[in-house]
């Protein structure tokens, strides 16, 4: 069995996307409880939380809220979705090339 390192890195971005997504996911959930138990004012297309949310969170606009704990749990969903975003941008560009 052969392997190049085009099949390490796609096995690298299948995890990348695969751990970080359930955590976005995870954190998205937390972020928007704590959202509505503080009763903060959503943006328009974020009360649903649902994309709009998750893309919100991705763009840190939960900073200006003030609220430490959803700065912890909307911080490391951003940070997470990022992630996700980008390993599974990568399995796509490494499958297309292979």
């Amino acid at each position: 069995m052969q392997t190049g390192a085009g099949s390490l890195l796609l096995f690298l971005m299948l995890g990348l996307a695969g751990s970080a997504a359930p955590a976005h996911i995870g954190f998205r959930v937390l972020a928007y409880r704590q959202h509505l138990d503080k009763d903060h004012a959503f943006e328009p297309g974020t009360a649903d939380g649902n994309w709009g949310y998750s893309w919100w969170l991705m763009r840190w606009r939960h900073r200006v809220l003030g609220d430490p704990s959803l700065n912890f749990f909307g911080g490391i969903a951003a940070g997470s979705g990022w992630l996700a975003l980008v390993g599974g941008i990568g399995v796509i560009v490494l499958i297309a090339l292979q």
